[in-house]
């Protein structure tokens, strides 16, 4: 009776973990249809990869790859005006530029759910725990100044006038 009990337990947890996320889903970051909506659409992009952003911690050979297709991009719009006045092999170049963008920006976006699913020490039943992929770039980076506290902290030649 027991194991049943915790078994629900468990799935409840699972099912709004999993509600959780689907709650955080958003669609995609780039998808306009003319010049003015992807202009502000771009202006966006390019403000939410600065430092406290939303896709801030994009890295910098990224960061170089999503300006660079965000201007090509613009420069579509700019010939055009709009999707439905571009001609197929336009709206293919559009499409293969803004999935490059998307790519990059759901990857690197701080707000995305990640879900694992491990035994934690010390047991052999596994758990599953949630976070932002930003709650986890910041444990890294708390990780990494840390360990450099410490090295900086060890003593180094005479500790102790010995």
């Amino acid at each position: 009776m027991k194991s049943s009990v915790w078994l629900l337990s468990l799935a409840a947890i699972i099912a709004a973990t999993a509600s959780f996320a689907k709650e955080n889903y958003r669609e995609k970051a780039v998808n306009a249809d003319d010049k003015e909506a992807f202009a502000t659409v771009a202006e966006s992009v390019r403000k939410g990869m600065e430092d406290g952003g939303r896709y801030e911690y994009v890295k910098p050979e990224e960061r170089t790859k999503v300006d660079q297709k965000l201007t090509e991009m613009g420069a579509l719009f700019d010939k055009d005006g709009s999707v439905q006045a571009m001609n197929e092999d336009t709206k293919v170049k559009l499409f293969n530029a803004q999935e490059v963008v998307n790519s990059i920006l759901t990857l690197r976006d701080r707000d995305r759910v990640i879900c694992k699913k491990q035994a934690p020490i010390g047991s052999h039943i596994p758990i599953v725990s949630c976070h932002t992929y930003g709650q986890e770039q910041d444990a890294h980076d708390q990780t990494r100044n840390q360990l450099d506290q410490w090295k900086r902290a060890q003593c180094v030649g005479d500790c102790g006038g010995h």
